[in-house]
Parts: structure tokens; sequence; C-alpha cells
């Protein structure tokens, strides 16, 4: 990938459509593995396992998605608007026990050809993937899991940011601004992609020489060295979801930004994530 991808609500790469069930393919890279997913009412998706080299996440745009945790396959409600973190070796599965539509995103990070799997079992074919049996030990406690936010907050004049997620792989947030909000420096990262999913309103990009308008259910990734910046050009409120893979200190990052008072602090926070201003 040497240009940002851009996938408009509905036109991901499609794994399977049925009443029941359709996924589709947002992100394949070597950093993330990204889909969105529909799944009826009391539709199972996966069966209790691991994955030992990767975290799995899932963001609940719509309904209520339950997560299985552990042997004992304790179950954990999902809400809209929250993100469930599985680190690798915690037993889960996942399913929708409700009596309406759940929708949500589904990254894995790294991506560990998570995408080439779906396309395998799209195409009834094997493919060697990293999920498995749960061990006979139970693997890690269910405790290393998380449902909901960080509890970070960042508020600014016009920009809220609310950390979801900050571990080695992947870091995340939710963030809301009003119409004509700030936006950031036009900048690169060098070492990790920056991937966003506007959830509603309107962003626009510029990533390079191309202009990008991205509305509500838009999946826009910038891969690394390509220079870029969005801004709020609607009339409406914005939220969106801002991904980096892997985080590069993501959340340390964010506290720089939103503590700093001075130029030179703004430079450190910048200095100590992979941003450069250009």
């Amino acid at each position: 990938m040497d240009e940002a991808v851009v996938i408009p609500f509905g036109e991901g790469e499609l794994i399977g459509d049925a009443p029941h069930r359709r996924v589709e393919i947002l992100s394949d890279v070597e950093s993330l593995s990204a889909t969105w997913s529909r799944f009826g009412p009391h539709t199972v998706g996966a069966d209790l396992h691991v994955h030992r080299h990767h975290t799995d996440f899932f963001y609940v745009l719509e309904g209520e998605l339950t997560v299985r945790l552990g042997a004992e396959d304790d179950e954990v409600r999902v809400p809209a608007g929250t993100l469930a973190r599985v680190p690798p070796l915690v037993v889960h599965g996942f399913r929708n026990r409700s009596d309406a539509d759940v929708r949500y995103l589904n990254f894995h990070a790294p991506g560990q050809q998570f995408a080439d799997y779906l396309r395998a079992l799209r195409d009834g074919r094997s493919f060697s993937y990293d999920q498995h049996p749960p061990p006979e030990d139970g693997g890690r406690p269910t405790s290393e899991a998380a449902v909901g936010a960080t509890g970070y907050v960042a508020d600014r004049p016009g920009l809220r940011v609310e950390l979801l997620a900050d571990v080695e792989e992947l870091g995340i947030s939710e963030s809301t601004s009003e119409p004509g909000g700030p936006s950031p420096p036009q900048h690169v990262h060098r070492r990790h992609a920056e991937s966003f999913y506007v959830l509603e309103g309107e962003l626009a990009f510029t990533v390079g020489d191309r202009e990008l308008r991205a509305v509500a259910g838009t999946w826009v990734q910038v891969p690394p060295g390509a220079p870029h910046t969005f801004a709020f050009s609607g009339e409406e409120r914005v939220r969106f979801l801002n991904v980096h893979t892997p985080s590069c200190g993501y959340g340390a990052f964010l506290r720089g930004l939103h503590e700093a008072r001075t130029d030179e602090e703004l430079a450190a926070a910048r200095a100590a994530f992979d941003q450069e201003i250009v």
C-alpha cells in the first residue's frame, strides 16, 4: 500500500452476505486487519478460541455484541459505542444474543493474515491462521481483557478526544468535533499506519496532493510515509475513530498534546511519538 485507501460504506471486500450475516474487509496490511460485520439476531460468531500472536478488538457500531470470555464461557455485553479488547492467549468467542441486528468493527493487530483466513473460508479453502483451541491451562486470566475506554479524555475548545485503548499493537481514540473544530498540521508517520472510521458527520482529508471526502461509514487508511491532515468541513458535528497500528505511544502523545503549554512542549510530544510535521 503506497497511497491512502478510501472505502465508502458498504464497499469493502465482500466475504459473505446473507440475511443473518454480512462481512466486509476494510484493511489488509501487516499491522492491521479490519472488518465490518452485521450479525442478525441470535447469530453465533466464533466459538471459544485463543490467538497466540495478536490482539483482538471489537468496536460496536449498533446494537449489542456478546463477548464470551474464559473456559467458563462468561458472557459480557458490549453495547454500541464501546470497545472490547482481548489480548493474546485470553480465551474468547462472540455472538449476538439480542433480538436485533448488531453491527461492529473487528480489528486484529497485528494482522496475522486474518483477511486471507476469511477469504479462504469464503472460497472453501484451508488456511493456517493464528487461531487455536483453548489451551488446557485455561489461558491468560480473563481480567486481562478490557471492555470500555481507558478513562482518559482530552477536552479542548471544539474537540473532545477519548482514548479507547493503547497497547503496543494498537492505539485507538474516539473524537467528537463541532463544525470548524481544530485540524492537525500536515504530518507524516514513518513507522505506522493511521486509519479512520467516520461514525457521523464528514471529514475532509488531504493526503499528499489528493483531496478526499469521507462521510459517515467511510474507512480511510493512510500508509506510513504519506503526508496527511484532515479538516471538519461540514456544518454538523463530526465523530470518528482514529486508529494507529502499531500504537507508537499514541496514548502518551494524546496526553502530551493536551498538557502542553508551550511550543517546546508540543514539539517534545511529537518527537516522542512517530509524528513529523511537514
